[in-house]
């Protein structure tokens, strides 16, 4: 299958339109679906009714070229969303759910996200497995008790993980070249590792998150799971830029040309830290081995590269601050959904470890908040600095390389089946190299490493993480490009994938 860049070329000129790529988007949805369960919602209809128009009109929308042809950077490409906080008016807002489901509700508004993927030309056929309003059992798992499970294509025993699972889960088997996607804790590198995709999780304020002012502190981010880098560079473009009243700018300006011609620019020889292991957590063989062939692939590609880690990470104790303010906005969060319930929420509307955390979450002070936000602003300083090369304010790296994950793709209910002490236990085995970047708001990218080296004994892809100074998705995407080019990733296909 080609990448979302090509089909929206082929679209732009004219060699086939977007009710067409709608109607194989919903094909290949209904021939794989039913196995792994990443379309959670379908918005069938309404997909029907855009392509006609965009057809209709040509893309106007998007713009015309002098030529009269669609600009759209996604004109006509099937797109989905996912289930969780991504408005878009008339669309089912049940976020993983039971009650919001039951109840029907949908969102009034759209929001900015939603918006510019529309203007761009993108449709979407449906909503993306996530975990119940981002956390459930387990956010990093697409296991609700409202849809059930969500299968890996790559071995359907196995989680696609989370939260953005059934966005990845769609783009790995073929439902769509392309998918929404969020990320608060890891959430878009997590599956993008575990699908065998590019994540790339934008700076904070990159893209806005109107009309919400900000998640968890300032941590989340909307962005996109993708077959390549170069699509990771697109969906950028198309939903970068603030909106007004956004709370955030980035440390630093998009580039003037967009990010899609960052693609295949050559980034010189870079400074790059590697850290296969962190010393909080045991990581996974595997995943340590997937790490070194990567460092290996940049050391052969010219890059300066050594064992390094930045200091701070070398503890968790961030994560304190980090869990304290994720259970605040999890309350907030619920009682905001009340005038939609029409009375209180209680124990029996949500799973078992998300009233847990709302329960936690009702207790936590205003001064407590402040003193929890102000010290991981203090852990943010100090851990940007290791990309500073100003003299004596900084280690002066370009990139730090890691695992992805700490562990390979678990079996489906490992994450969400247990006492909330075992789970919170599973889970930070899972996520040991990427909660850093959200609370500091550095751009980071998971990728495929393209080598036998890649792949688990169970045959679940594995990836390796690059993080950035703030504000340089442009660097990351300049080197992804340089490693997918030298270890070509884009032909590998899962054994559940959609006829083309």
């Amino acid at each position: 299958m080609s990448d979302a860049t090509a089909l929206a070329e082929h679209v732009r000129a004219g060699e086939t339109d977007a009710v067409t790529t709608v109607e194989e988007a919903i094909a290949r949805c209904e021939q794989v679906n039913p196995t792994i369960n990443a379309i959670v919602e379908r918005t069938y209809d309404m997909a029907r009714h855009r392509a006609a128009q965009w057809d209709a009109t040509r893309g106007r929308a998007a713009g015309l070229d002098a030529d009269g042809a669609s600009t759209g950077l996604l004109a006509g490409v099937p797109i989905a969303l996912k289930d969780l906080f991504c408005p878009a008016e008339g669309e089912p807002g049940y976020q993983g759910n039971r009650r919001l489901a039951e109840l029907d509700h949908r969102y009034p508004e759209t929001g900015a996200v939603a918006r510019r993927l529309a203007e761009a030309g993108a449709i979407s056929i449906g909503h993306t497995h996530s975990p119940e309003l981002g956390g459930g059992q387990c956010p990093a798992a697409a296991e609700t008790a409202l849809y059930g499970p969500c299968r890996n294509p790559w071995n359907t025993d196995h989680t696609v993980l989370g939260s953005s699972g059934g966005a990845a889960a769609a783009v790995a088997a073929g439902i769509v070249r392309i998918a929404h996607a969020s990320d608060g804790g890891g959430s878009i590198r997590i599956p993008a590792s575990a699908n065998g995709l590019v994540g790339l999780k934008p700076s904070r304020g990159r893209i806005s998150s109107a009309p919400a002012g900000e998640g968890w502190g300032g941590g989340t981010t909307d962005g996109a799971v993708a077959l390549s880098v170069r699509d990771a560079a697109l969906a950028l473009d198309v939903l970068a830029g603030p909106e007004p009243g956004d709370p955030y700018v980035p440390a630093h300006p998009a580039p003037a040309a967009g990010y899609v011609a960052e693609v295949g620019q050559h980034p010189g020889q870079l400074r790059i830290g590697v850290s296969s292991t962190i010393p909080f957590e045991v990581t996974d063989p595997l995943c340590t081995q997937a790490a070194e062939a990567a460092a290996g692939l940049l050391d052969s590609l010219g890059h300066r590269v050594t064992q390094a880690l930045p200091e701070p990470m070398a503890r968790n104790d961030y994560m304190y601050d980090y869990v304290r303010i994720m259970r605040a906005s999890a309350t907030a969060t619920l009682r905001s959904l009340e005038g939609v319930l029409g009375r209180p929420w209680a124990e029996g509307d949500v799973e078992p470890v998300a009233w847990i955390n709302y329960q936690r979450g009702a207790k936590i002070s205003a001064s407590d908040l402040l003193a929890s936000r102000e010290r991981l602003h203090l852990f943010t300083r100090k851990l940007v600095s290791w990309w500073n090369a100003e003299p004596g304010q900084g280690d002066g790296f370009d990139l730090l390389l890691t695992p992805t994950l700490g562990v390979v793709p678990p079996r489906v209910g490992h994450l969400v089946e247990g006492d909330e002490r075992t789970l919170t236990k599973r889970l930070a085995k899972v996520t040991p190299y990427l909660p850093q970047f959200n609370v500091s708001g550095q751009p980071a990218i998971s990728v495929p490493l393209g080598t036998a080296e890649g792949m688990s004994p169970e045959g679940l892809p594995i990836g390796v993480q690059l993080v950035a100074a703030p504000g340089r998705e442009d660097v990351l995407l300049r080197v992804a490009a340089q490693m997918e080019q030298a270890a070509p990733w884009a032909q590998r296909r899962p054994p559940v994938h959609a006829d083309e």
